[in-house]
């Protein structure tokens, strides 16, 4: 058997078969008729197609009235067109066996509502006014006309609508039934009592960041119904506005936000992660990751991480880790880690930075960097900075080249220590090293730091000397006090590189002679440390020196010594 023969005897039978059915579905709504008549009712006119088709027609009378009289006039159409025309497109067709059944298309799920809102002292147009459903949770904007066009996912009636705009009372409407006229409704100004100061929560808008990335309707409406929440299990959004949740998205708090680029919520209770950027409304916790910012307006709790930015306008319990910089408005209890700079209101828990930490509170615990840390109030903790430390109040431990107090009972370590209103002194003092020096105290009475430089005034016997040390105070009484103090000395005897080291212990009496000005003396214990073995003419060998002298080892020896003088204090009493 050839391919031709195989074709006709068992391939087209098939086909011929399987297309029958087909040609018959279609023989009776193909059929070409004409029909031109006037004031006919239209059970007459449905017959006369039938009878021209060899066919009849079957429907229910509660759907077609076949009484209502009719004129139409088509000539050569399709049974199909015929009925498209003459039934106006609201009906479907069904062929069965020698009829063709009608009935009525089914409805569209999606409907329309238009319509007009006024202000209703006025009579003028209100714009910005939200339009919206919480049944269905869509919502609208008006335009400058007042007009709204806000289509509704199911025609399930009735359902309410609410009308809310900043500054008017929020107004509800009943739908009751599809109508295609549009509605007209006014809406009245709040009534305000003016001998009472309100004041509003409006933190979503003082960030810039929604400022920035929020266009001004969608914020218009956030502001708007602001009273307004729905929690949902998931959104999914391409940018703020164009999500799962529509132009409600600032109003609903998901348990997992996805945002493409970038999205805008009322608040995450679970899981939000951003391509670019994340925006909240109110509070956020458990994880929130982006590639750029992360944006809450509320308190957050949980891990925040972020790229470049994270900003939180009121409390964090958790913690924030931003490749760039961090800011939490109100108070951290936790971890603050950046790259560059963390800012905080209080802090109690740890900032960690590249730069810089400013706490504009109260901090305890601990702030870390390469640069420098600000406590705007109390410092319980340890301030930790490369460069400079700041505390308004300093009751724990700063470490750094320069800490700064403005008051302080704690601890300041380092090569200066400025304390507004705390210790310090200018004295004049001569000792066994050197005749004259001068030193510079300044801390508090714990522990203050010294700067010192001495020299000697005979030509044939020079010595110079600068140093640093820290010490500490004793009060005794009213005008007598105790002070002990550590120094590290350079002593210059012509040699800068071979110059010798003293490390000198000493104590001292106080005594005050009048409000500010004291005199001091006491015992010291020295050790020299030197590799220095010629000495230039015209300075001191450093060979004989206080009491007791005593060799440690080959380059180093010890001896008592004493130290005296006046010292003027220009600090706090």
């Amino acid at each position: 058997m050839n391919r031709i023969q195989f074709f006709f005897r068992t391939i087209a039978p098939i086909a011929l078969f399987l297309l029958l059915p087909a040609c018959h579905a279609q023989k009776l709504l193909n059929k070409i008729v004409s029909v031109s008549v006037k004031n006919k009712p239209v059970a007459d006119v449905l017959k006369l197609v039938g009878e021209q088709g060899e066919f009849r027609f079957s429907y229910n009378s509660d759907i077609i009235s076949g009484d209502s009289l009719v004129s139409v006039s088509i000539q050569s159409v399709s049974v199909r067109r015929f009925l498209d025309v003459f039934l106006t497109g609201k009906y479907t067709y069904k062929e069965t066996g020698n009829y063709i059944i009608l009935q009525r298309a089914p409805k569209e799920k999606n409907y329309q509502i238009t319509g007009y809102v006024f202000d209703g002292e006025t009579g003028k147009a209100v714009d910005y006014a939200s339009v919206y459903s919480k049944q269905f949770l869509v919502s609208t904007l008006t335009d400058d006309d007042g007009l709204f066009k806000l289509r509704i996912r199911d025609r399930n009636f009735p359902f309410t609508l609410t009308f809310s705009k900043v500054g008017y009372a929020d107004t509800l409407l009943v739908i009751n039934s599809e109508t295609d006229e549009a509605i007209r409704l006014s809406i009245f100004p709040r009534a305000t009592d003016l001998d009472t100061l309100v004041i509003t929560n409006t933190k979503e808008n003082n960030s810039w960041l929604t400022r920035l990335f929020v266009s001004s309707r969608l914020r218009a409406q956030s502001r708007n119904i602001g009273q307004f929440f729905v929690a949902l299990p998931i959104q999914a959004s391409l940018i703020p506005g164009l999500s799962t949740h529509g132009p409600l998205s600032s109003q609903i708090v998901n348990k997992v936000s996805v945002n493409i680029y970038g999205g805008y919520t009322a608040g995450v209770n679970g899981v939000e992660i951003g391509g670019l950027f994340n925006i909240s409304k109110k509070d956020a916790r458990y994880l929130q990751v982006a590639t750029t910012f992360n944006a809450v307006s509320g308190n957050f709790t949980g891990v925040q991480m972020v790229g470049i930015y994270n900003q939180i306008l009121d409390s964090l319990s958790g913690v924030q880790v931003s490749g760039f910089g961090g800011l939490v408005k109100r108070h951290v209890s936790g971890v603050q880690l950046s790259g560059v700079a963390s800012f905080s209101g209080s802090l109690h828990g740890v900032q960690v930075s590249g730069f810089g930490n400013i706490a504009r509170a109260d901090v305890r615990g601990a702030q870390i960097t390469f640069l420098g840390n600000v406590a705007g109030k109390s410092m319980k903790g340890l301030q930790l900075g490369g460069l400079f430390n700041y505390a308004r109040n300093l009751k724990g431990v700063q470490i750094g080249m320069i800490n700064l107090a403005d008051s302080s009972s704690g601890y300041s370590i380092g090569f200066l220590n400025l304390v507004k209103k705390g210790h310090g002194a200018v004295s004049v003092y001569a000792n066994e090293l050197v005749p004259f020096n001068i030193g510079w105290t300044s801390g508090n009475r714990k522990l203050y730091n010294i700067l010192t430089v001495g020299s000697s005034t005979n030509n044939a016997s020079k010595a110079y000397t600068f140093g640093f040390g820290f010490g500490r105070e004793f009060i005794l009484n009213d005008k007598l006090k105790l002070n002990t103090e550590i120094t590290h000395q350079n002593v210059y005897l012509g040699d800068w590189k071979n110059r010798p080291i003293v490390y000198r212990f000493q104590t001292g009496l106080n005594i005050r002679l009048s409000k500010r000005l004291a005199i001091n003396a006491g015992p010291s214990f020295s050790m020299l440390h030197s590799v220095q073995k010629e000495f230039k003419a015209g300075y001191q060998t450093f060979t004989e020196k206080g009491f007791f002298q005593f060799k440690v080892n080959q380059n180093t020896q010890a001896w008592l010594g004493w130290q005296g003088g006046l010292s003027w204090n220009y600090g706090q009493l």
